[in-house]
């Protein structure tokens, strides 16, 4: 379980490097790595904040990203 100043560290690291333009490779991935290095290792009770962040992050990359979604596959 991370503690506030954990998450918060994570995350502000994460909004400077889109508000600086860096590379992060692909969207996808960069966001799906903070769901699960941040959210999934949040308190119940910091959720929310975190899951806000995370949405607003999406926004600005222009990046659609649904956590546990499964990717489909066709035969």
């Amino acid at each position: 379980m991370l503690c506030q100043e954990r998450i918060d560290a994570r995350l502000n690291d994460a909004e400077s490097l889109v508000r600086s333009g860096a590379d992060i490779g692909d969207p996808q991935a960069f966001l799906r790595g903070l769901w699960t290095q941040v959210y999934d290792h949040a308190p119940m009770h910091l959720r929310s904040a975190v899951l806000r962040r995370l949405h607003a992050l999406s926004r600005r990359l222009g990046a659609s990203y649904v956590h546990g979604e499964v990717g489909r596959t066709t035969a």
